[in-house]
């Protein structure tokens, strides 16, 4: 009993003050790696304003605690579905762009409850360490060292960890980026665009309800409906899909099937949508 309160000496409450901050500086490594992780893991906005909103979102992860930054690691890149909270713009004219990375650990529980220790053991070293600091006790002294010392192994092999997470992320960002910006890239937002648009919509829903018994719509017919309910959807064709004719969008969005009708006296279009994959 006598041993264990023998007072510390100075050179071992100096190796723990020492220690102490070590592992701050180790865990304010793990916070910045897990900042740069989330600040380029989803890029979304139009073309105009996704700068913008990029940089809001990283001035917001600056002033994030790590308790929060785990947190929103775990709902964004590991959650099995994309988030759906953020709305796209209240203009349906603009193209909205979004990418974002998901991440699927083989040991996602493990690493979650790694994540959730760290955090509570870094609250506890910058908040509450008082409470361990027991000067005139050499052995609480030398256990605290000890700990302090695993934890520090934790922190390393977490930094190693995420290190990793930011290099796979960095990577396929880029490789996002050089689609996009690729004639590939190009021609699939333009596809996505068109399937998107109101007038493809409404010609949709008018060839789920056939004109035909056979299960086609007359183009002439569909168009004519469609325009007549919505005329602006049709307006500046040409500028906006890069086809005037409404037959040339329609195959264009390779969400319809098009076939020609022999008449007694030429041709007439028609139309209908094609079956859902796996349908």
């Amino acid at each position: 009993m006598q041993d264990a309160m023998q007072p510390a000496p100075q050179s071992l409450l100096d190796e723990v003050l020492r220690k102490v901050g070590r592992n701050l500086l180790l865990n304010q490594e793990l916070e910045h790696l897990l900042k740069a992780i989330l600040s380029c893991a989803r890029i979304e906005g139009t073309i105009a304003d996704a700068p913008t909103r990029l940089a809001k979102r990283q001035a917001r992860l600056t002033t994030t605690s790590m308790g929060e930054l785990q947190r929103q690691l775990r709902k964004e890149l590991f959650a099995p579905e994309e988030d759906k909270s953020n709305a796209g713009p209240s203009d349906p004219t603009r193209i909205w762009i979004s990418t974002s990375v998901r991440l699927e650990p083989a040991d996602k529980e493990a690493l979650e409850a790694e994540l959730d220790a760290l955090t509570d053991e870094r609250n506890n070293l910058a908040h509450h360490f008082l409470d361990h600091w027991k000067p005139g006790s050499a052995s609480a002294m030398e256990e605290v060292s000890s700990l302090l010392d695993a934890q520090r192994d934790k922190i390393l092999a977490m930094r190693e960890r995420l290190r990793s997470m930011h290099s796979t992320v960095i990577e396929v960002m880029q490789a996002a980026a050089g689609f996009w910006q690729s004639s590939e890239g190009i021609a699939a937002m333009e596809l996505a665009f068109l399937q998107s648009s109101r007038m493809i919509e409404l010609l949709g829903d008018i060839a789920a309800k056939p004109h035909r018994v056979d299960g086609w719509t007359d183009l002439s017919y569909a168009a004519g409906i469609a325009q007549h309910m919505e005329p602006d959807a049709f307006a500046n064709r040409k500028a906006r899909y890069g086809e005037h004719s409404v037959k040339a969008l329609l195959i264009k969005s390779e969400l319809f099937e098009v076939i020609e009708e022999v008449l007694p006296q030429g041709t007439r279009t028609l139309m209908r949508n094609r079956p859902a994959l796996g349908g």
